[in-house]
């Protein structure tokens, strides 16, 4: 891979501790814009009675996403709030009563690459990655996919969520991704997972050995080896193009949770309505491993593992290097949340660029940042543009490695907003 940084991955409090399923809340609050491309639709009304699984809000458009009822109850509110980022949608707070029964999907009658995209569509599941780009749609490219990637690297440190899916449902990870495979036409399948991650490797070998088309590629850890681009040229050499996608190169990349969904849709009739996410930081003494119902407030979870928040903390929803931070705890977790971090607050101080060429040397796509920067300072957004601002990948390496502590990263995302 070219560019890209070694950090400390901070993995061990929290890779050997098993997934721990938290109570239901007694409130969740729904956003209808978990996911890249239109908002789902409402579907239900203030004071219905919804069952956990019940569709709630409905897939508007050409790219959009359903969305279900993770708990049992009453519907409380249909407001437009902020979400965790910053952007305002439409929300479904729901008030939990009586039994949460569980209400699933027909089962289906065959299984072929027509009824995986459509169960797909119908239980709403996204790139849980980070993304949030519908599954269907990926699962129905526009041009002819010849391989097929699993990718299992998890490189952001801190988090385990993925790892702790592989060790416990190997399984059904795999065979989520043969439905994948399956879906997209692919010749071939690639598990893609870092080197660090040896009980993983050994269960995925385990499972592996009787497919014949499926190969396990092991990388070195280097951070943002995970990125779906950086995975696609470190295992097959293939570049995607600026502004374009992996289906360019003939390559469909999957996540491991994503894949675990879709195993869950296909053979259980389960819609995505929660995930497991990594509870960890400096101020968490017990790390652990949570799947929690969608749209469970921050604040009860970290009450639930009596975590304070004190005012000289931050929280951080997503990892270390491309999480973000949030103004408040009453906000919600999403379908793309796969991490919470409870850290000591940044402090720096920014300073003028040194032209040293740093952030230069570990841009896995080639930037120069330090152009960049220069553009945003003068609000030049049409130069940044034409810099190749849109391929910033928003990893954090440059802002990672700047001796000026110049937010780089914060800068290029306020850019492409501006673009």
């Amino acid at each position: 891979m070219r560019g890209g940084i070694k950090v400390t991955p901070n993995k061990e409090n929290t890779r050997y501790e098993k997934i721990e399923n938290i109570p239901f809340p007694e409130e969740v609050t729904l956003y209808t814009s978990q996911h890249i491309g239109a908002p789902s639709n409402v579907v239900v009304k203030r004071g219905d009675i919804v069952n956990r699984g019940q569709l709630i809000a409905a897939a508007q458009g050409g790219c959009s996403a359903n969305l279900h009822a993770s708990i049992s109850g009453k519907i409380k509110a249909i407001s437009k709030i902020a979400m965790p980022g910053g952007k305002v949608c439409n929300a479904v707070v729901i008030k939990k009563e009586g039994g949460q029964n569980l209400q699933l999907m027909e089962p289906l009658k065959e299984i072929t690459s027509v009824t995986i995209r459509e169960r797909v569509k119908d239980a709403g599941i996204v790139g849980m990655g980070g993304a949030g780009f519908p599954t269907h749609i990926k699962l129905n490219p526009p041009k002819k996919i010849n391989t097929a990637f699993l990718n299992a690297c998890e490189c952001e440190p801190c988090l385990t969520a993925d790892e702790r899916l592989i060790l416990e449902e190997t399984k059904k990870v795999v065979e989520g991704f043969l439905l994948v495979k399956n879906a997209v036409g692919a010749e071939k399948g690639i598990i893609g997972i870092e080197d660090d991650k040896k009980d993983a490797i050994d269960n995925i070998r385990r499972v592996i050995k009787s497919y014949k088309d499926i190969e396990l590629f092991i990388l070195p850890k280097v951070y943002p080896q995970g990125y779906e681009k950086m995975l696609i040229t470190a295992v097959t050499g293939k570049e995607v193009p600026s502004g374009g996608l992996p289906h360019d190169v003939g390559v469909s990349v999957h996540n491991v949770g994503t894949c675990l969904s879709i195993y869950e849709a296909v053979h259980e009739g389960k819609a995505l309505i929660d995930r497991v996410l990594t509870l960890a930081g400096h101020l968490v003494i017990n790390s652990v491993n949570v799947r929690a119902a969608l749209g469970t407030k921050v604040e009860e979870i970290l009450q639930y593992y009596q975590i304070e928040k004190k005012n000289s903390c931050e929280i951080l929803m997503g990892g270390p290097m491309m999480g973000f931070s949030l103004d408040s705890m009453e906000l919600s977790i999403l379908k793309t949340t796969s991490g919470i971090l409870v850290t000591k607050p940044l402090s720096y101080k920014e300073y003028p660029c040194l032209e040293c060429g740093r952030c230069v040397d570990v841009c896995p796509i080639g930037l120069v940042s330090q152009r960049l920067n220069r553009f945003y300072d003068g609000m030049d957004w049409s130069r940044m543009k034409d810099e190749g601002l849109l391929d910033c990948m928003e990893c954090g390496c440059c802002s990672y490695v700047c001796p000026s502590d110049i937010p780089l990263t914060y800068k290029f995302k306020t850019a492409k907003t501006m673009v």
